[in-house]
């Protein structure tokens, strides 16, 4: 019975959800509202000390992505080539849209470096340099994924780096992408994943305009479903 559950268990398309509810001490918490996407929940309360949070987000489960992808020719013939040597790596035994972004994930991880130097973002210059901020991920990304027909779109927003209980806000950028079926998910091609880690904040807002803050962890919890 054991043996049965487990492979139950690693066969089953199940997909993890993340839930936070955090407190944090923002004086400004209009640059903040309610949002949600097919993996992605915010929810937002403010009063008189700061602002009450509640995120919710699913993990992306490749292996349910299954759309079969069509190239955009024109798109592909006006990019570099060295971008268009990278979109060919990719798009071998990729047929689905799991299939592309599961290939697109492993050459991030495997191919730009994290590097917080003043360098070019731009989609060519990051994949000459291999070096990259959360911006010049977000562009590569963004490029091969139009490679493809995928519409996305950049976000503004914060990573939410946890010690202790204490939330610090990191700045970030990440990507809502579009699926089949018009749902609109995140994708962090940073970290190739998305949790309950992140706090978007109005896509008006400048960073600079926002203050620093921190906040408190008041709840969370995580749990495997099965899509």
């Amino acid at each position: 019975m054991k043996a049965l559950l487990l492979v139950m268990f690693f066969w089953m398309p199940l997909s993890q959800e993340s839930n936070l509810e955090v407190f944090v001490g923002c004086r400004t918490p209009e640059i903040f509202s309610n949002y949600r996407n097919y993996n992605f929940k915010q929810e937002i309360r403010s009063d008189r000390d700061g602002l009450h949070v509640k995120i919710k987000s699913r993990t992306l489960d490749f292996k349910n992505l299954t759309h079969v992808i069509a190239d955009d020719q024109s798109f592909i013939a006006g990019q570099d080539p060295l971008v268009r040597k990278v979109f060919s790596q990719l798009r071998q035994n990729a047929v689905s849209v799991g299939d592309y972004l599961r290939n697109l994930s492993s050459f991030l991880a495997n191919s730009i470096i994290y590097c917080q130097e003043e360098l070019p973002q731009e989609t060519t210059a990051v994949l000459l340099n291999r070096r990259a901020h959360c911006i010049g991920f977000a562009h590569v990304a963004q490029t091969l994924l139009t490679c493809v027909g995928i519409g996305s779109r950049t976000v503004n927003g914060f990573y939410l780096r946890e010690s202790n209980q204490v939330i610090e806000p990191v700045p970030h950028r990440w990507l809502e992408i579009d699926l089949p079926g018009q749902r609109q998910v995140f994708y962090d091609p940073q970290y190739q994943d998305f949790s309950s880690r992140y706090l978007l904040i109005d896509q008006n807002v400048i960073f600079n305009q926002v203050e620093r803050f921190r906040g408190i962890i008041v709840k969370k919890n995580k749990k495997l479903i099965d899509e």
